[in-house]
């Protein structure tokens, strides 16, 4: 999205039809050892020096990037300018002077690598600056805006496809003469499942159609990336309850979808930074 939203004609000819297609895979590159929610104090500097820009600093939690072979990066051109000194660059994984670091275990979410990126006097080319100097926070706002929508509607599915689970395992597993989901308090947990993932859909249909029809949706992406990341993790603790001692088993997987659920509260903008746009759109 930045690169369509903000490239050069050029920039996108030579990334788009690649990573559309997969032949190319992308990371970003914006957190740091000490800067995550405070996205702007980036540390990482860029210099330019004739036709290239001289990149130095440190990324953490990239997602992708053991595998990755282009990243979005942001860096200062001047740190008194504090976010309007943030700009963005599109980096491949051969340029001179970067590297991808270690790699990063996780508690869920284990199919997707993370790793630090590592930039040592990095060159960049002038032409892969994205957009202009100063002009990063502005990217990563309305790429981080798409990213909130887009990244909740996989977690949608996964709530329907476990609320299906659920229903089948309520439907099977007896208890005292009778199917479990007879029980008041296992239906009513099912009940409780399936209104959060309808409101859930709601709220990111939502987010789609005012992006469609205004361009901009970022109080309602907040929304929506509070309420799914949230009644996500809700509704896995009760798929695990639902199944009792085998939901607390790997044999059904749900212990996996509770573990990967952690992670959506934090990733793209933690709960509380949430609460913050939320606040700040309705003046407080």
């Amino acid at each position: 999205m930045p690169i369509l939203r903000f490239g050069s004609d050029a920039q996108k000819e030579r990334y788009l039809p690649k990573l559309c297609s997969g032949e190319l895979i992308g990371g970003n590159g914006v957190t740091e050892p000490d800067s995550g929610s405070d996205a702007f104090g980036l540390a990482t500097s860029a210099k330019r020096e004739g036709n290239y820009y001289i990149l130095n600093g440190t990324k953490t939690f990239c997602t992708m990037a053991p595998a990755a072979d282009v990243f979005m990066v942001f860096a200062t051109v001047d740190k008194r300018k504090g976010f309007m000194g943030v700009t963005a660059f599109i980096v491949e994984r051969n340029f001179p002077g970067f590297r991808v670091g270690r790699d990063i275990e996780k508690m869920g979410l284990r199919t997707a690598p993370m790793a630090e990126l590592i930039l040592e006097d990095c060159k960049v080319p002038v032409e892969n600056r994205l957009g202009k100097e100063g002009n990063g926070a502005a990217i990563f706002e309305d790429t981080v805006e798409w990213e909130r929508g887009c990244i909740m509607a996989s977690l949608l599915g996964g709530m329907e496809r476990q609320l299906e689970q659920c229903i089948k395992y309520s439907r099977e597993r007896k208890q005292f003469g009778k199917a479990i989901g007879k029980y008041q308090s296992i239906a009513n947990k099912i009940v409780d499942m399936k209104v959060r993932m309808e409101t859930a859909r709601l709220l990111l249909y939502n987010v789609a159609s005012r992006k469609q029809a205004h361009g901009k949706a970022a109080m309602e992406a907040a929304i929506a990336k509070l309420y799914v990341s949230e009644s996500w993790i809700k509704s896995c603790l009760d798929a695990v309850q639902i199944h009792g001692g085998y939901g607390f088993t790997t044999e059904y997987e749900v212990e996996r979808d509770l573990r990967d659920s952690i992670g959506s509260t934090l990733y793209s903008g933690t709960s509380e930074i949430q609460r913050n746009i939320i606040a700040r759109y309705l003046g407080l």
